[in-house]
């Protein structure tokens, strides 16, 4: 199967600000020596559950952010043939639906014009399609079509809302302000809702027909997880392949926190859910094992000090758990990118490589190394934070578990 096309196509589903190159799927699969569930404790989107499915593994994939749950079981389920065309005439009741329901700030990220439908259609939703568990942090579905009516109706929401349509981001665009003043003055809004809605639906479609179908049903597992606290890692680990925030580079609760509003989950779960984003945590009691970790600390602020403490010690000890839950001669991949702090480069695939490979029975993989330089993501350049430019290049390493000497 060519996994570049198929996840081109499935990649389309719905909007997403990082996601793996296929090619990164393509080495990792192909040094895979035993056979067994394949995990991903800071997945993002689910990539690797959708490539997982297209290799016939089993996969547990875990997030902070519960849009995961959303994306990977709607890109599932196209693969697994659902009729787009349903969810469809699901959305065309629901803009006649009576009983409506709004986020308590609706009226800030759309017009006036706009709210009665964005009302009828999440009240629709809520009432017949999914509910949010806050104590569980899951979806539950009412409606085995549920998750392909949210990413139509999340995009047209988003379309005719005043965040920017291109970036994976809520933020008020005046650009967007204006443009949709003019839309909605010579447009019905009904009218309108409904034509973004079919021509999401129409690609999602399109990208369903040409999808060479792999011939297995491997079992998804998604859950929305503190993967730092969490009590029990997966088991039976075969391959773990992850990509780590980057030290203060992402904020993906706050980035989709407007679909996770109109999805039904308490502001007061997002702002808990956004306190436990590594760059917010503490430092953990953890030694870290690398040369270039002590070099970074030397001669850094103690603000800027303790936040690479923090993220180090927090994401290695998660890779630490991840690893020794993994099978003999399993792989672990980690995948990050080159971030800066005070203008000083923090190599992190560099120390996390010293680090476990020094305290755990890890060894390199040949030819496990790839470097990729981003070009396809919409970045905002000259931001005032510690990584004006965004993160440039990405580095993947390959790690495999050893046998355990006797």
């Amino acid at each position: 199967m060519n996994l570049e096309a198929t996840l081109g196509k499935l990649y389309s589903v719905y909007m997403y600000p990082a996601r793996f190159p296929s090619k990164i799927f393509d080495l990792f699969f192909s040094k895979l020596e035993v056979r067994g569930v394949i995990f991903d404790p800071f997945a993002g989107s689910g990539s690797l559950a959708l490539a997982s499915y297209l290799k016939c593994y089993d996969s547990v994939v875990w997030d902070l952010n519960p849009m995961i749950h959303v994306i990977v079981d709607a890109s599932v389920n196209v693969v697994r043939g659902y009729s787009v065309g349903e969810a469809l005439r699901l959305l065309e009741d629901a803009l006649r639906y009576g009983r409506g329901w709004l986020p308590s700030d609706a009226g800030y990220w759309w017009p006036e014009q706009v709210l009665d439908i964005i009302s009828r259609v999440w009240g629709f939703f809520r009432d017949n399609m999914a509910s949010f568990n806050d104590s569980k942090l899951a979806f539950e579905p009412y409606d085995e079509r549920w998750s392909l009516y949210a990413v139509i109706a999340l995009y047209a929401s988003r379309r005719l809302s005043y965040t920017d349509d291109s970036v994976p981001k809520w933020f008020k665009s005046r650009y967007k302000v204006g443009r949709l003043a003019t839309l909605l003055s010579v447009n019905d809004v009904r009218e309108l809702f409904w034509r973004y809605a079919r021509l999401k639906a129409v690609r999602i479609a399109r990208a369903q027909e040409s999808l060479v179908k792999p011939n297995c049903k491997p079992n998804v597992e998604v859950k929305v997880v503190d993967v730092v606290t969490a009590s029990k890692y997966p088991d039976g680990v075969a391959g773990a392949l992850t990509s780590p925030p980057y030290v203060q580079a992402q904020e993906y609760i706050r980035s989709f926190s407007g679909e996770l509003k109109l999805l039904g989950v308490p502001d007061s779960t997002i702002s808990r859910l956004r306190s436990l984003e590594i760059p917010y945590r503490p430092p953990i009691n953890l030694n870290v094992e690398s040369p270039t970790y002590q070099e970074l600390l030397e001669g850094l602020e103690h603000k800027y000090r303790k936040l690479l403490e923090s993220y180090f010690t927090n994401t290695l000890q998660v890779l630490e758990r991840t690893a020794e839950n993994m099978m003999e001669k399993a792989i672990l991949g980690v995948f990050a990118g080159e971030a800066t702090v005070r203008g000083k480069p923090v190599p992190i695939i560099k120390v996390v490589r010293e680090h476990l490979t020094r305290k755990l029975n890890l060894r390199e993989v040949e030819g496990g190394i790839i470097e990729d330089r981003i070009r396809r993501r919409r970045l905002f350049k000259k931001r005032k934070n510690m990584n004006p430019n965004g993160i440039q290049v990405e580095h993947l390493t390959l790690l495999r578990k050893e046998p355990i000497k006797r």
